[in-house]
């Protein structure tokens, strides 16, 4: 690409700038072209001075600098002024004057400058320091970072690291990582925020708005799939839906009565179902087939909980009690009697010696060791608590509680207009689903799944289609990056969600009766359980997944033990 030598846009290979035009915008740039089409912008209304800018950024970074250059002079558009370069220079070069000085050609905002001149000195300052310089170090912090009168916690700050006994100690005390790091480069960036983007181009300008197109495309694809890498430029980012789990691949058929609750081990290896059969099922994922059969409750088995390492089940229910088993051997290890009514939730703390369990009248923490901690004297019908575990999230009537589990006091407070049957967190504790239904019990009908941001405390999203009104029903979020949500209803089917659009995109039969749980696999984001009244459950994945567990069938291989 080689510029036209009578091009009106430029003169000697410089450019001519306006008085009052500093962002690479040559001055004798055409408004129109020979057909009166308006040449300033592209046929999508883009900015063709910005665009050639982002260009010849591109060009640049990725090393043509001489095709750059003949971009600039065919365009008549500079990347940025010639004062622009300098300070950029400047500041890496660490020429701290020229930079303080280029500062008046940067058409910075006047409540923006101050706040440039600290940073900059603050960098000077540091580099004084590190190069044990403590005198004029200190001229800079008297005479020209405190008059600023900017940030005075962190001029007390840079004031104590006068005390460092080697740069290697001032570089670990500021977290900075010193001339010979990227400090400087860390300077330049945290300057642009200051700068108008038209004046100095944020660095990678064009690169970073394909990521943020791409990013949008996968973040709205109905189906995305992680195994879909693919960024390439050519075409729209696209998953077919073949990669999510729509298929059963197996019914498991050992409970005599509705199974009400299931929980995937942490390692994804293992499913535990509670029935009202009174027991609980440990089922092995790679054969489905069970691998131990728990039991011990008198009544119906409500709800159950894996330990953090998955060597202990805690399970509860109907018959008042709270009880911890042994998964490699199958047995009985404790009984907790705290309770007395209906136990209907329970949840592990990180430490795998604490537990929480709610019921209809209190919340308790307790020990695996058998000793009560604490108790709140309120209903909890379900309960989450965060994976870092500092916060559980209770929920009863229609109240949901945060409740800090470091000094046991509450957070804050939410409230549904209906009442809610169960709640899911999601994995970074910034979201919760909540079903609801209405009071007293009804004949099914279309509810709607709440989506909670719960450090706003909103509602931001809701899901609708499925049908609640007589039973309990629980929904999870799952799939690739928890881009999906899933519940189960009382109409016998299986609703899934696109998380971000809310739209209903899968809807999936199979079950005779209500299905009243789903739990999506921890490790597997190609499979998830469903639990229902017709006393099954059945392991959801993917077309892909339904032809390897036949083709191992045909094979010899039945999965049975």
């Amino acid at each position: 690409m080689k510029p036209e030598s009578e091009s009106r846009h430029h003169h000697n290979g410089t450019h001519a700038y306006s008085t009052d035009d500093k962002n690479g915008h040559s001055s004798s740039a055409m408004s129109m072209n020979v057909d009166g089409v308006n040449s300033e912008t592209t046929p999508s209304g883009f900015s063709r001075l910005e665009l050639v800018r982002l260009m010849v950024q591109s060009l640049q970074s990725l090393g043509y600098q001489k095709s750059a250059k003949e971009l600039e002079a065919e365009s008549g558009f500079q990347l940025e002024s010639p004062a622009v370069t300098r300070f950029r220079d400047s500041v890496l070069q660490g020429d701290w004057n020229a930079v303080e000085q280029l500062i008046g050609d940067l058409n910075l905002d006047t409540t923006h400058e101050l706040s440039v001149k600290f940073l900059i000195r603050e960098q000077k300052f540091l580099e004084l320091l590190e190069r044990r310089d403590i005198k004029d170090a200190l001229i800079v912090l008297r005479s020209e970072l405190t008059p600023l009168n900017q940030n005075m916690d962190r001029v007390h700050s840079l004031t104590s690291y006068m005390m460092s006994s080697s740069p290697e100690d001032l570089r670990q005390r500021a977290n900075w990582d010193g001339v010979n790091g990227s400090s400087r480069q860390n300077l330049l960036s945290s300057l642009q925020k200051f700068i108008s983007p038209s004046v100095m181009v944020p660095e990678n300008r064009l690169e970073t708005m394909l990521k943020q197109a791409v990013d949008h495309q996968i973040k709205n694809c109905l189906y995305h799939d992680n195994r879909n890498t693919s960024n390439s430029l050519y075409s729209d980012h696209v998953c077919d839906k073949t990669g999510i789990p729509t298929v059963t691949r197996q019914v498991l058929e050992r409970h005599t009565n509705e199974v009400w609750y299931i929980s995937f081990s942490h390692d994804g290896k293992y499913l535990a179902s509670a029935s009202a059969d009174n027991r609980i099922i440990i089922w092995n994922l790679e054969t489905f087939q069970p691998m131990h059969t728990l039991q011990g409750h008198t009544n119906k088995v409500s709800c159950c909980a894996w330990s953090p390492n998955d060597t202990q089940l805690l399970t509860a229910g109907y018959d008042r009690s709270v009880k911890l088993w042994d998964i490699q051997t199958a047995t009985l290890r404790s009984t907790f009697p705290h309770h007395n009514d209906v136990v209907t939730c329970l949840g592990w703390l990180p430490d795998g010696e604490r537990f929480v369990s709610g019921s209809e009248k209190n919340l308790f923490l307790i020990a695996t060791a058998g000793e009560l901690l604490r108790q709140w004297p309120f209903p909890v019908r379900d309960l989450a608590i965060s994976a870092d575990g500092q916060t559980l999230v209770a929920m009863g009537g229609t109240i949901i509680r945060m409740i800090s589990l470091v000094d046991f006091t509450e957070v804050s407070k939410l409230e549904e207009t209906d009442g809610i049957t169960a709640i899911s967190l999601s994995k970074d504790g910034q979201f919760l689903l909540v079903n609801t239904t209405v009071k007293p019990a009804q004949l099914p009908m279309h509810r709607e799944i709440h989506l909670w941001n719960l450090p706003e405390g909103r509602i931001v999203r809701k899901y609708s289609g499925y049908k609640q009104g007589l039973f309990v029903i629980r929904s999870c979020f799952g799939g690739w990056d928890e881009r999906f949500v899933i519940s189960g209803s009382e109409d016998s089917k299986v609703y899934i969600w696109h998380r971000e659009n809310g739209n209903l995109i899968q809807t999936l039969d199979g079950h005779e009766s209500s299905v009243t749980m789903v739990a999506w696999n921890p490790t597997n984001p190609a499979m998830f359980a469903s639990a229902s009244d017709d006393n099954t459950v059945r392991i959801w994945g993917t077309p892909e997944d339904v032809e390897a567990d036949s083709a191992r069938i045909l094979n010899g291989d039945s999965g049975s033990e």
